[in-house]
């Protein structure tokens, strides 16, 4: 049980700033921003090619972080300039980012064996590689949901907020809404580039297909944490987050111990989104099956969905 606890914990430490970027864009924003696939990729293959040519470790994570803004700002162009929908200009920027990725890495994988890293700095202390993974991760961890923090608590980060819940009452307030989703989306993608970077240098290699999927673990880890808090403190919902996180990772390292197929996991991963999305939203009504005002209740929430559940047109 411990084992496996800490196998959760520090795995889903690495991929925590991919989580707080979603919640960002998709949580605060209220955005569909399929980026961040892409700014993994490509924060994992710049952090890769600094890595190799000797660049400090910590270097190269704020390098990986700037070029996973720059692939939001791409999609924030597209959408306010191109006047595409969110949704469309994340997913073509994210299948770009693909051969962006292979451009910058030069082929399809590289390693990184014996390469400096920022795990590597703690196990020359005479760490193990798992509690390297856990100090590093967690340090990391602290410093970005603090930043995140204190930024949505400054004026700014409270009319960002104020964007994503209501964007034509936000606009009566004379906030320009427009420069928020610019300065989310980045912010959203460059901890994207975060994740990418931390896990190249925890695995010692980078393949471009780690990308792959990225998105659904992404949303998982944030979809568990937001169903543990019903809170608008943005501090419990950091931490709600976190705690996801791990929770979709034990899930997952259970999954595994289980003996089922490591191939599945993607499934499993899908699965688990669909089934807390679904309790998070229907989860009350269903108690109320039992009475004729709660079948009513139930048929009319429905119908209420299916009316706004609609994504402006492509073209």
């Amino acid at each position: 049980m411990l084992e496996s606890i800490t196998i959760a914990v520090q795995v889903g430490l690495l991929y925590i700033p991919l989580v707080l970027g979603i919640y960002i864009t998709m949580g605060v924003l209220s955005l569909p921003d399929f980026t961040m696939q892409g700014s993994f990729g490509i924060g994992g293959a710049t952090g890769a090619v600094l890595a190799i040519n000797g660049a400090n470790p910590l270097v190269a994570i704020l390098v990986a972080m700037i070029a996973g803004a720059l692939t939001g700002l791409v999609t924030a162009a597209m959408h306010l300039w191109l006047r595409l929908n969110v949704l469309l200009a994340s997913i073509l920027v994210s299948a770009a980012a693909y051969s962006v990725a292979l451009v910058i890495m030069g082929s399809g994988n590289l390693s990184l064996m014996g390469k400096k890293s920022v795990f590597s700095w703690f196990q020359s202390l005479g760490l193990t590689p798992q509690m390297s993974t856990i100090l590093a991760g967690s340090a990391i961890t602290i410093l970005l949901s603090a930043a995140i923090l204190v930024f949505l608590r400054t004026q700014y980060g409270v009319s960002l907020i104020a964007s994503g819940q209501s964007i034509q009452t936000a606009r009566g307030l004379g906030i320009r809404t427009e420069s928020r989703q610019v300065v989310g989306l980045a912010i959203g993608n460059g901890l994207a580039g975060v994740s990418g970077a931390l896990i190249v240098q925890n695995q010692g290699f980078m393949d471009v297909t780690i990308q792959n999927g990225i998105i659904v673990i992404g949303l998982a880890g944030m979809m568990v944490g937001l169903s543990l808090v019903r809170t608008n403190k943005t501090t419990l919902i950091l931490i709600g987050l976190i705690l996801g996180v791990f929770i979709y990772r034990l899930v997952v390292v259970y999954a595994i111990q289980l003996g089922i197929n490591p191939n599945l996991v993607q499934l499993i991963t899908a699965a688990l989104v669909v089934l807390v999305v679904w309790l998070r939203n229907n989860g009350n009504m269903l108690t109320g099956l039992t009475s004729k005002r709660g079948r009513n209740n139930l048929q009319m929430s429905r119908v209420k969905f299916y009316e706004e559940d609609r994504v402006a047109s492509f073209f």
